[in-house]
């Protein structure tokens, strides 16, 4: 994305922001907050809306939202069956919308990836202490780095 417009890097800045914002609340309190990921989620699909415009905002709007479901829609499945948190859903909506189609595939792929490493990672120490397994894993922290492998990668 090297030579993106203002606009998508903007998108790019905001989806930052909020992944941070989402890691510390994740680990401190295990919540992802709607007031990061609501206001977060507008402005990504509004800064799509503005780098396509005004020729071409159609196709910006949607790449955002084909990005959107792209991501959110397999977390907000598995969070109706109890696998996730709707934050964790919604924040993966965030990173889809704010990538656009297809580089959502990217970051579901990536994601999903470093959700299962930092899982298995949890459950490797959890054993080494003689504990028991993690009830709960910050998925904020997997979205987070996952997103950063589907940018750089």
């Amino acid at each position: 994305m090297r030579h993106a417009p203002p606009a998508l890097l903007a998108a790019l800045a905001v989806l930052a922001a909020a992944l941070a914002a989402s890691v510390v609340t994740d680990l401190r309190s295990r919540l992802i907050l709607n007031r990061v990921t609501l206001p977060s989620l507008l402005l990504v699909v509004l800064c799509h809306l503005v780098a396509a415009a005004p020729a071409d905002w159609p196709a910006g709007l949607r790449s955002s939202l084909l990005g959107l479901a792209v991501c959110g829609g397999p977390l907000f499945f598995a969070s109706l069956a109890g696998f996730v948190g709707m934050g964790d859903a919604k924040l993966m909506a965030v990173v889809g919308a704010a990538l656009g189609f297809p580089w959502a595939l990217a970051a579901l792929f990536w994601v999903a990836v470093a959700g299962g490493a930092q899982a298995l990672l949890l459950v490797v120490v959890a054993r080494l202490r003689g504990a028991e397994r993690p009830r709960h894993v910050p998925y904020a922290c997997a979205i987070a780095a996952g997103t950063v492998a589907a940018v750089f990668f």
